[in-house]
């Protein structure tokens, strides 16, 4: 009798069981999505040509104001890379009339923060201060954009920031892979300028950045993108009246063709002695802003290593224990983009790591992802989105990308929308697409500690950490 009871029980469990094991291969049915309210952006283009958009944000006691000059480095002159760079940050630096101490006074007066940078496209100011002091801030910014001094004392201090500022960075062996990886992916491309070593900046001379300014930094070269407690209708007459003699000049505007993918196994090294554990970056060419295939690539690279849950890191750390870390991310520009994959690994694992990460691309490509596994990347980025609005700085820098780059709603109210039309067809659609092509792998660590590892690679280009390529090793030997 007993043992009857005890059979019934166990198929009682196995029969409860059941339904319990196909819940678990079966993702849970997501809550409906929240309806995503941005702000609406109005725009309006000022009688000198400048674009401005504002985004209005009711009670918000902060304005964010990004001026987007369409020239980045890509704008440099061939024999001039750095100058945009250069440019960008001489204009904080002083007025004819108000010394850079001044300025930046003024701007701790009235409770304001500014920063410069010059990216590959286009030139970026952000400026953000107290609702109460627009004023005052437009006023400066107003000082700054149509009287920069360009002071050959100030010139020599800010060559000297970045020079030093370049040297710091390689020390960082994932600064020193990424930007070598670039360098080959952007080689004979005008995006390669921005990839300069320290020593050209002594190169560039008042005359250089005061013609730059002249020929790019005009109003219909411009987009002023403002954010917070305030309309289009006030933006404009307060604009206006502080940056309406900003003159407008015909500016050419040169097409960039995208560079080509790379198409062949490469594998390069650069020494860095203080990179014990090297670091390992890895990517390609894929396509530009604006894509439509941005959607579901964003899912493919949730899926590949977008965070400690994706295929990466569960391999290399979690699984086989070879890395501290493996994520992959994706740029975008306006002419391409690029796909990364880095990772810091332990040296015995150099070769088997790039070999798991090679192997982890090349499954995307074969197999179809799971329902399951694109569900939770969608579940991830849908969630996650607004988190990355969640700042004032945040917010305005995507506004601010979204305006220069002339992106449409699908990268604004109908990124939920775009996200959910994201299937397994797509996913694999795009992964035969974009990353079949070979990409470069970087490796960048202590040859000392590396010198046994590195003969398991078939070949490798060894290079200098400025991009110099010094000589190539062969199934062990050097050439």
């Amino acid at each position: 009798m007993k043992k009857i009871i005890l059979l019934c029980g166990l198929v009682f469990l196995q029969a409860m069981a059941l339904p319990q094991e196909r819940f678990r291969k079966s993702p849970p049915v997501p809550d409906p999505l929240q309806p995503l309210r941005l702000p609406v952006i109005e725009s309006a283009r000022l009688n000198n040509g400048l674009t401005l958009a504002v985004a209005y944000q009711k009670d918000l006691p902060f304005i964010s104001l990004e001026l987007i000059v369409l020239a980045g480095e890509s704008s440099s002159p061939r024999s001039l890379p750095g100058l945009a760079t250069l440019t960008a940050g001489m204009l904080s630096r002083g007025t004819p009339l108000s010394p850079a101490s001044e300025i930046e006074e003024k701007i701790e007066s009235i409770g304001g923060s500014f920063s410069a940078a010059a990216s590959l496209d286009y030139s970026r100011f952000s400026f953000m201060v107290l609702d109460e002091n627009l004023d005052q801030a437009l006023e400066v910014l107003g000082q700054m954009v149509l009287q920069p001094g360009f002071a050959d004392r100030e010139i020599l201090n800010l060559r000297r920031i970045e020079y030093y500022g370049l040297l710091q960075k390689q020390r960082d062996p994932e600064f020193v892979g990424r930007r070598q990886l670039l360098r080959i992916l952007f080689k004979d491309h005008p995006y390669e300028r921005s990839l300069y070593n320290e020593d050209v900046l002594k190169n560039i001379t008042r005359k250089d950045i005061l013609a730059f300014y002249q020929q790019y930094y005009r109003p219909n070269n411009s987009v002023l993108v403002m954010t917070g407690n305030l309309n289009l209708r006030i933006a404009t007459r307060k604009v206006s009246h502080y940056l309406s003699t900003w003159q407008e000049k015909e500016v050419e505007r040169v097409y960039l063709p995208p560079p080509a993918p790379n198409n062949e196994e490469m594998v390069c090294f650069i020494e860095l002695p203080q990179a014990k554990d090297p670091a390992v970056l890895l990517g390609n060419v894929i396509f530009p802003y604006g894509d439509p295939d941005f959607f579901p690539f964003s899912v493919l690279n949730q899926v590949l290593g977008g965070t400690p849950n994706s295929r990466l890191f569960m391999n290399l750390r979690e699984s086989k224990e070879y890395a501290y870390y493996a994520f992959s991310e994706m740029e975008l520009f306006r002419s391409c983009g690029v796909y990364f994959v880095r990772a810091k690994v332990t040296p015995p694992s150099c070769f088997a790591s790039v070999q798991d990460i090679l192997g982890e691309i090349d499954r995307m490509i074969k197999e179809r992802t799971p329902t399951f596994e694109i569900e939770q990347a969608k579940s991830y980025l849908i969630g996650n989105f607004p988190l990355q609005l969640d700042r004032l700085d945040n917010f305005a820098r995507k506004l601010s990308e979204k305006v220069a780059m002339s992106l449409g709603e699908g990268h604004w109210n109908e990124f939920y929308e775009n996200i959910m039309l994201v299937d397994s067809n797509r996913v694999f659609q795009v992964a035969e697409k974009c990353l079949l092509p070979k990409p470069v792998v970087v490796l960048v660590g202590d040859r000392s500690v590396l010198s046994n590892h590195l003969g398991e690679f078939k070949k490798i280009e060894i290079y200098d950490v400025k991009g110099v390529h010094q000589y190539t090793i062969t199934k062990g030997a050097e050439e």
